[in-house]
């Protein structure tokens, strides 16, 4: 096991309202997730459902978490700058908007917008 039970849930309900805040549909969410499920299963995680101890999806969701984190950074007084700044092209993301990376290319795309936020992600 990766994580306990009941931090397995407390961090599906933060990723949920996280790709909530930021304006994500269900199945899209599912998607940065690597979730193969209906998308009733995003309200059963808002609710508390515990993520699966699955290595992946563990890993999408830190990857969230650290994007929704920087973003508050440069957002602080917006709510809305995140999703505002996913869904639109930029100098950094000049052919794709940063959640179509994400979209698109999966763990790595998160991993590429996360960096690109955050310059600590890239310090290997």
């Amino acid at each position: 096991m990766i994580l306990t039970q009941v931090k397995r849930e407390r961090l599906a309900v933060a990723v949920v309202k996280t790709m909530a805040d930021w304006g994500i549909s269900a199945e899209k969410q599912l998607y940065l997730l690597n979730l193969d499920k209906s998308p009733r299963e995003i309200a059963k995680l808002k609710n508390g459902k515990a993520l699966p101890d699955e290595r992946k999806v563990l890993d999408r969701a830190r990857q969230i978490l650290g994007i929704g984190e920087a973003l508050r950074g440069y957002f602080p007084l917006n709510h809305k700058g995140a999703a505002i700044w996913l869904r639109n092209k930029n100098k950094y993301f000049p052919k794709r908007s940063p959640i179509e990376v994400m979209l698109e290319d999966g763990s790595p795309g998160l991993q590429k917008v996360w960096t690109n936020l955050d310059c600590t992600q890239g310090w290997d």
